[in-house]
């Protein structure tokens, strides 16, 4: 839903929430998907490659 309101900073804040709360979920391929298009997004947030990486959204 934040994602869809193009609202980055939410969108980070309940994926993290997602991974704190069930970290298998925050695997899955439509989260990372979502956190991929985050971190090629336009807008750079702390901790989010790092966060993308664990997940395996993105590689190293």
């Amino acid at each position: 839903m934040w994602h869809q309101l193009n609202n980055p900073r939410a969108t980070y804040a309940a994926l993290r929430g997602i991974e704190h709360q069930a970290p298998e979920e925050a695997c899955r391929p439509a989260v990372r998907a979502l956190t991929a298009d985050l971190v090629y997004g336009s807008v750079a947030l702390p901790g989010l490659k790092e966060y993308a990486v664990r997940t395996g959204a993105v590689s190293a």
